[in-house]
């Protein structure tokens, strides 16, 4: 699988996300097929809690876009001024979208500034550079500063550190690493007792269901796939202009 079939399934994941979030599946085909229904279908919802899944996998994908882009790109500085950018022009649609800030491409220029950070520590003096990324996981973790928090940090490492993997290691630790960054919805799950279906789905789709996404990366083939005039920037225009269409919807709705 190419870098540019990675890409389009992450975008359409994100699309399907993003529109869901604006139409529900389940109230979406209620009101076109069952208008006058008194009550939730139940075959509706559990389609709806199926097809969450699909929305997952988008971010364990941009993630590893970002670790691979990394390693192989020409212009360090180039490349995280366009991270920039588009992060900045992003902030106002998904906060119109969304209700709060911090989206996602800060996340990945973090996510980026790290490698370049460990890198650089580790040049300077050996287990240096992983100890300033540990503390930079840390730091976001704590403060919050954007979508997906400390863990996407920790997860565009463990792609970058383990590239030269064999396929079923890199499955063991993710089967590890992916449940483990989510132990706060799992001890609240246990400790408060919500042993019900809604409460069990929401734990299987933020602690499992990104793992669709890593398992996607597993059949990168190491090649750069299609490219056309102006490709490299159609992933990085499309994430603000969705966001502010389905945010105008959404606020006109």
């Amino acid at each position: 699988m190419s870098f540019f079939t990675l890409k389009t399934i992450a975008l359409l994941s994100m699309l399907w996300d993003h529109a869901t979030h604006v139409w529900p599946l389940s109230m979406t085909l209620e009101m076109l097929f069952f208008p006058n229904a008194a009550e939730p279908v139940p075959a509706l919802l559990a389609l709806q809690r199926a097809t969450d899944y699909i929305g997952r996998i988008a971010a364990p994908i941009f993630l590893f876009s970002i670790a691979n882009g990394y390693r192989h790109t020409r212009n360090f500085n180039r490349y995280a001024l366009r991270l920039l950018i588009f992060a900045c022009l992003a902030e106002y649609p998904y906060y119109l979208l969304f209700g709060f800030h911090g989206n996602i491409m800060f996340t990945l220029l973090l996510g980026l500034l790290t490698l370049r950070l460990m890198d650089w520590g580790n040049e300077k003096r050996a287990g240096l550079g992983y100890a300033l990324a540990a503390g930079v996981v840390i730091a976001a973790e704590h403060f919050a500063l954007a979508e997906g928090k400390g863990r996407y940090i920790l997860f565009i490492l463990a792609f970058y550190l383990t590239d030269h993997w064999p396929v079923r290691k890199k499955a063991l630790l993710w089967l590890f690493l992916m449940p483990l960054s989510r132990y706060q919805l799992i001890g609240m799950f246990f400790s408060e007792q919500l042993f019900t279906y809604r409460w069990f789905h929401m734990l299987c789709i933020n602690a499992l269901g990104p793992l669709l996404g890593v398992a996607s990366t597993f059949f990168y083939n190491g090649e750069k796939g299609r490219s056309f005039p102006g490709g490299k920037y159609l992933w990085y225009v499309f994430y603000p202009a969705h966001l502010l269409l389905l945010g105008l919807v959404q606020q006109g709705m």
